[in-house]
């Protein structure tokens, strides 16, 4: 985790011009997406149920416009991916996509095992960034990303990067995180072997659902 904390200033930096921007200027509204509830409960190899909503403190904290959590499979009793997407119209000050880097350790989780993986998807090959992460006797496999249109982030620096110079052309500053992730053992090779494989399917669909194709 350490190797993320020197950027946290410029991170930090980049939204807050990223909203001063909008003040200043007329913004952008980003064109209407389709609704998250809409993203298939089955689509590739996949069957959705839907989770528990949000406790009504975390829903504030995370004031998404729009959110949605469910639970995937592959097949009947194989293990349960759980996708949360966060999705942001247009950042603005206690409302934008918050990073893993920095809510799950305040909550307790440890990170470790970073890495990234690009992913062969129906849309090209996306990128996404996997950690572990564990707290008490809980452990998880996880991968998360920023997406947007067209565009697919997976560290905080170049999704904020990526905000900024939206802001500056005048263009829809609208982002998502997504996260999935499922529990593991000790060894997690086949646990993030798994939810890359429900990403892949994952990430053309909501590329239709941001686009509206």
């Amino acid at each position: 985790m350490s190797t993320h904390r020197p950027h946290a200033w410029v991170v930090a930096a980049l939204f807050a011009a990223t909203f001063g921007l909008s003040q200043i200027a007329e913004p952008v509204a980003a064109p209407r997406i389709a609704p998250l509830t809409s993203v298939p409960m089955a689509f590739a190899r996949w069957s959705g149920s839907e989770a528990p909503p949000l406790q009504p403190e975390v829903a504030r904290v995370l004031a998404a416009d729009q959110y949605v959590h469910r639970y995937y499979a592959d097949a009947p009793g194989a293990p349960a991916i759980e996708m949360d997407v966060a999705y942001y119209a247009q950042p603005r000050v206690g409302a934008t996509a918050h990073s893993p880097l920095n809510c799950l350790p305040g909550n307790g989780w440890t990170m470790s095992e970073p890495a990234v993986r690009t992913l062969q998807t129906a849309s090209g090959p996306r990128t996404v960034k996997e950690v572990t992460v564990a707290r008490a006797d809980a452990r998880w496999a996880m991968s998360y990303w920023y997406q947007g249109r067209g565009r697919i982030d997976h560290n905080e620096f170049a999704a904020r990067w990526h905000l900024f110079t939206d802001a500056l052309r005048r263009r829809p500053a609208d982002t998502a995180l997504v996260r999935v992730m499922t529990p593991a053992g000790e060894t997690n090779v086949s646990e993030r072997t798994l939810i890359a494989a429900f990403a892949a399917d994952l990430i053309p669909v909501l590329e239709r659902a941001f686009t509206g194709r």
